[in-house]
């Protein structure tokens, strides 16, 4: 085989290569958009859970509830090949925000949200 032909193989072999990851790299992005939604919509749920212990005097930390989603995290990620403590770790990040709006919504001298300067 000459030289030529083996190194338009090479480059046909990369092209097709390229191709392929530039459709799992679109593909990644249609999961990270859906990722993205998902977070924001847990986020706005847990604005109203403040807004209910806010009128309902409940303390913010629910340390029994952290626990138990965390442990689904962790059970989740065994059954799915994962690794427990990547999801739990992820989720205590989603946890610790969503401490971080709850404290800004209870805490708040109005009934507002607290939240109008972020969003």
């Amino acid at each position: 085989m000459s030289a030529a032909v083996s190194e338009a193989t090479f480059e046909g072999h990369r092209a097709t290569g390229e191709q392929k990851l530039a459709e799992l790299r679109r593909e990644l992005d249609g999961i990270d958009e859906v990722l993205r939604a998902a977070i924001r919509d847990r986020i706005d749920v847990c604005v109203r859970v403040a807004h209910v212990k806010r009128e309902h005097d409940i303390p913010m930390m629910q340390p029994g509830r952290v626990g138990l989603v965390t442990e689904r995290a962790r059970d989740f990620a065994s059954a799915n090949g994962l690794s427990p403590d990547f999801l739990e770790e992820l989720y205590r990040s989603m946890i610790a925000e969503a401490c971080r709006v709850e404290d800004l919504i209870i805490d708040s001298p109005v009934a507002g949200s607290g939240l109008e300067s972020e969003r």
